[in-house]
């Protein structure tokens, strides 16, 4: 899964506080250090079935390469290493056998000094339980969870990943990736994230570290270790008298108001940290210079607008970054949708909303000026001359977003010549501004494989201007798709 850690670097980490970015828990996965602490100490603890089987067990032996797992997994390498555990390359003896070109995989171990500890038993194993819930291309494939007979260490197995862990990618970043770059990493986020939504669990500590990024660019949610149960409407799950939240372990800079103040856990905490994420990932920094979301929302802190994406993807961050966690995305599914651009049924609804306000104000306009003759743009008053250029200033400036690529925003375009039609009807450079946007539309229109709704979508830009109503290309689109003349 990255790069290894000699035997001394393990050793140093063990009860090291924890780090909220660069530390190899982080970067792995591991449980935090800051939690074994807390439970490092079990004497009062009920003892269990598996907690007495491992005691009789001896649990001083090293781990170093070569040994051998459950008389299966060779441990190859260290590639991760924290307070509760230890991540190992390790071939797979069983798959070898089967002659797979990729025997490999990734072994998550307790360190020796936490196997008495049965929090920490229990805590992989429901870390192992809830991520083999999540067959999803963006969260890691979990394998198994079981108890080494030698070493008496309880591990899980997993999907050896090779790449680099998110962190790594804004460290190497410093000013944000590009937009056309994050955008694929902050859409799979967030799918990973829905579908362990749709499942009822909440991950409660989603950060960079806990995102890795496999070669073919797939962003990889990692460690569910301390991921909480939630009760959301539709969604049943069986009761669990282990509640992983008892651990601890978040990391403040990326944790929600609610859990801060451990409040009970919600799909919406998640969605907080994810705003966060995407913020890092566009511009290379925190968007409250890492302070916790009490301190942050005490500051009256706001996030700086993102210049460089698109208007709706800059709504769906700055929404899943709101401190209320009422007002945000409910899911990351919801921000997923939203980051992504409206559906076609919401857009379509907003646009006929526009263009009929558009329509309003053109026919009240023409009321007004119906009596007067035509005349020429000097001849116009001051305000509407001033509202007309205003209106072609947008409209400029939402067709250089067009030919930069975001064709999305030609709905813009055509929305604010219309409104600066409306001003000074057949204005020339209104008129061709129309036209190139309605060609443009048109273009784009034509690959909707679906009649009716390319249909709604034509009409939708018809009701923009009183132009388009006599729009020869636009009325001939109409009705070949059936709506007639």
């Amino acid at each position: 899964m990255g790069n290894g850690g000699d035997s001394d670097d393990i050793t140093r980490s063990r009860g090291a506080p924890k780090a909220e970015r660069g530390a190899p828990e982080a970067e792995r996965g591991a449980p935090p250090a800051d939690a074994a602490t807390r439970h490092r100490d079990s004497s009062s603890a009920p003892e269990s079935g598996h907690t007495q089987l491992r005691r009789e067990l001896p649990v001083d032996r090293r781990l170093e390469p070569g040994a051998i797992i459950r008389r299966r997994y060779v441990l190859e390498r260290l590639i991760g290493s924290g307070g509760m555990g230890q991540v190992w390359k390790a071939k797979d003896l069983v798959s070898e056998q089967a002659r797979d070109p990729n025997p490999f995989v990734a072994i998550k171990l307790l360190n020796a000094d936490f196997e008495a500890d049965p929090d920490a038993f229990v805590s992989l194993q429901r870390e192992t339980r809830k991520a083999q819930e999540l067959a999803h291309p963006n969260v890691i494939t979990v394998h198994a969870f079981d108890i080494d007979d030698d070493t008496g260490r309880a591990f899980m197995s997993m999907e050896l990943l090779e790449g680099e862990t998110l962190d790594s990618v804004i460290s190497r970043n410093r000013l944000g990736l590009p937009r056309i770059e994050a955008a694929p990493l902050i859409a799979g986020m967030a799918k990973g994230l829905d579908y362990a939504h749709k499942k009822g669990i909440v991950h409660s500590d989603f950060k960079p570290g806990n995102v890795f990024v496999a070669k073919n660019g797939e962003p990889k949610v990692l460690d569910f270790g301390i991921a909480r149960a939630a009760k959301i409407a539709g969604i049943e799950r069986l009761e669990d008298s282990f509640d992983a939240g008892s651990l601890g372990g978040l990391t403040p800079a990326y944790a929600s108001l609610d859990m801060i103040e451990q409040q009970a856990p919600h799909p919406a905490d998640d969605v907080y940290a994810l705003g966060l994420v995407a913020y890092e990932l566009l511009t290379g920094k925190h968007p409250f210079g890492r302070k916790d979301a009490k301190q942050a929302l005490a500051e009256g802190l706001k996030p700086a607008r993102i210049r460089a994406i698109r208007r709706y993807e800059w709504h769906a961050i700055a929404r899943a970054l709101d401190f209320d966690g009422r007002k945000r995305w409910q899911n990351a599914g919801e921000f997923q949708r939203a980051f992504a651009g409206r559906s076609v049924a919401t857009l379509a609804a907003s646009i006929v909303a526009v263009g009929l306000a558009i329509v309003a104000g053109i026919f009240w306009y023409q009321a007004r000026t119906a009596s007067l003759p035509s005349m020429p743009f000097e001849s116009l008053p001051p305000a509407v001359q001033a509202e007309f250029r205003a209106h072609m200033a947008n409209a400029a400036g939402e067709w250089r977003l067009v030919e930069q690529g975001n064709g999305d925003e030609s709905l813009n375009a055509a929305s604010e010549y219309g409104k600066a039609y409306a001003l000074h009807p057949r204005n020339p450079d209104a008129t061709a501004g129309l036209k190139k946007s309605a060609d443009y539309i048109l273009v784009r229109l034509d690959a909707v494989g679906d009649r009716t709704q390319r249909l709604q979508e034509l009409k939708t830009v018809q009701a923009l201007s009183d132009f388009y109503v006599n729009y020869a290309p636009l009325r001939a689109a109409i009705a070949a798709a059936g709506g007639g003349n």
